[in-house]
């Protein structure tokens, strides 16, 4: 047996939760080990939380194979795309307040958008074009604005992302980002997918709307999201960066290799990410742990509140969590859900930063309609029922995410094990 792998499972561990007994939750953790014990994934970490209560906990393999870490409850994850809801929360936490409306043009807030262009072809290899209506604060919550995402397959525009300053995460990175001007700019340079309002298709319309809070706010990103969501609601290891000190808890990240064998891409303990970084994806920037996001997703449940506190309307919590769009629209979710939500796209629509459970008939009858979910490139993902009042969080860090359709077997084997319960 290699070492690492002999490292691994030696390490693995279940911390089963005090509020249930581990025959209830037996296949759920025995699937979340073999995640592990397969190779595919170096640790992972589940939560399950019932009626705002604790009812399972696992942590199993390792925050780094080739240090031996162990995954711990406290461990830091690249949340990527999850970063999307808390985005969400915070524009809405403007429109509770009056200051900024759904249907506000964007440009109002983000005047380098006021000349936006849309994709119409080429002719004779000269890109052509034609004038953008204008897209509102809500195309960007619910990704009709018409951006799009460099690593969108067989789109004309994606190619031209990819020639761009955007074509990865390496803008978060670069200093002449500072201040978000440089993003609105290079996403003003770029044509539109399609006419806003038009169509869902998955793009960088949060990152977008980052801007926009930092613009009708009058405040740094990271700083709105400290001040009104993180520190209300104590999610004290949430950040667009790690705290100095702390990186010994920042897992690495991994890609498949040749053969499947997992490939390193980003050590934890030197990651770029123990520094401030200068640019704020409102998209797929920010850094969490499992307790953390869970109080995010408490405080949705809850209708708003969270911590003691209301953070939010419980009319800005539903609209978040409603589905605002008809079935001819979402034609590219069914593809987008695999790598996006970790999970399949039937029976899905759209709120606001995350899916809609519409029909549970195409999921199994698993779940309940109105459940909020999404996922991140890390292959992490999370879901809210406020039906069953269930909310599962799970966290990895393999990109991208594989073909297991992790969120969807996490589904069945909670609520079986839910199920079974007294």
């Amino acid at each position: 047996m290699k070492p690492v792998l002999a490292v691994v499972l030696a390490g693995l561990a279940m911390a089963w939760s005090s509020q249930a007994s581990a025959s209830d939750f037996r296949d759920l953790g025995a699937y979340v080990d073999g995640l592990v014990t397969s190779g595919r994934y170096p640790g992972a970490s589940i939560l399950v939380l019932k009626d705002g209560r604790e009812v399972f906990s696992s942590q199993a393999g390792m925050m780094d194979l080739e240090t031996g870490q162990p995954i711990r409850r406290d461990t830091l994850f690249r949340i990527y795309s999850m970063s999307k809801p808390v985005t969400t929360a915070a524009v809405m936490i403007l429109v509770d307040e009056g200051r900024l409306r759904l249907d506000d043009p964007v440009s109002k807030y983000v005047p380098e958008f006021a000349h936006m262009r849309v994709y119409k072809g080429l002719q004779d290899g000269v890109l052509q074009t034609e004038p953008a209506r204008e897209m509102t604060v809500e195309n960007l919550l619910t990704h009709t604005a018409g951006f799009s995402y460099g690593f969108q397959p067989g789109t004309p525009v994606s190619a031209l992302y990819r020639k761009s300053p955007l074509a990865g995460d390496a803008w978060r990175f670069d200093p002449a980002f500072t201040g978000g001007g440089a993003l609105a700019r290079a996403l003003a340079d770029l044509p539109l997918v399609a006419q806003p309002g038009d169509h869902w298709h998955y793009s960088m319309s949060l990152d977008a709307a980052a801007l926009v809070v930092q613009r009708a706010s009058g405040m740094p990103f990271d700083a709105f999201l400290q001040k009104r969501l993180f520190g209300p609601l104590g999610m004290k290891d949430t950040g667009f960066s790690v705290r100095p000190g702390e990186g010994g808890r920042l897992a690495s990240l991994y890609m498949p290799g040749p053969g499947g064998a997992l490939v390193r891409t980003d050590k934890g303990a030197t990651s770029p990410l123990l520094k401030p970084l200068p640019g704020f994806s409102g998209g797929g920037g920010l850094i969490s742990t499992i307790d953390d996001y869970a109080r995010f997703s408490r405080m949705l449940a809850d209708g708003g509140v969270g911590n003691g506190r209301r953070v939010l309307s419980r009319k800005s919590v539903k609209a978040m969590m409603t589905n605002h769009l008809a079935p001819a629209q979402l034609g590219e979710m069914k593809a987008t859900a695999a790598f996006g939500l970790g999970g399949e796209g039937d029976g899905l629509g759209f709120g606001y930063g995350g899916a809609v459970v519409t029909d549970t008939r195409p999921l199994g009858g698993v779940g309940s309609v109105g459940e909020y979910a999404w996922g991140g490139a890390a292959s992490t993902t999370f879901w809210i029922d406020p039906v069953q009042r269930v909310i599962v969080i799970f966290m990895t860090q393999v990109v991208p995410p594989g073909p297991e359709r992790i969120r969807d077997r996490l589904r069945e084997l909670t609520y079986g094990a839910l199920a079974s319960r007294p």
